[in-house]
């Protein structure tokens, strides 16, 4: 789902258990301080299933239901915690390539991604990096 491009566009990066992280109070203040939007950002790898066409469709159909029932989880604690309603942005293969297809389409402002992400080397790709519209922010998470 995507709102209005003319808002800027917070991305947030983050895993399915940091419902309280730090990218979040991060991107959240950003947005409410600029009037920008926030989006949360998944992504589906199924490289071992695209000989079997039905069974990547149904694999895909299972990855996207999970992938939605964990960002909404997360998008109620915004809601709730900063009156801001995010956009869910789903998307196939490794998530810098996606980043930049979405980077393309969508007015990114920027990337916010948590330290404690467990996919976080995808993100480090300098050659990828560089195509990016927008910055990457990495946000260290509260040790307490």
């Amino acid at each position: 789902m995507t709102g209005d491009v003319n808002f800027p566009l917070f991305m947030v990066c983050i895993d399915s258990q940091q419902h309280e992280s730090a990218a979040i109070s991060y991107a959240c203040q950003h947005a409410l301080a600029s009037g920008g939007r926030i989006g949360l950002f998944q992504t589906m790898e199924l490289d071992e299933f695209q000989n079997w066409a039905t069974v990547e469709d149904k694999m895909k159909q299972e990855l996207r239901e999970a992938g939605e029932k964990e960002l909404w989880h997360i998008a109620g604690h915004i809601k709730e915690t900063y009156n801001l309603i995010p956009e869910f942005y789903i998307e196939e293969g490794m998530p810098l390539d996606a980043l930049i297809r979405l980077s393309a389409q969508e007015n990114l402002f920027e990337i916010i991604v948590s330290c404690e992400k467990s996919d976080l080397p995808d993100y480090m790709d300098v050659k990828k990096v560089r195509k990016l519209l927008a910055p990457i922010v990495f946000t260290p998470e509260k040790t307490i």
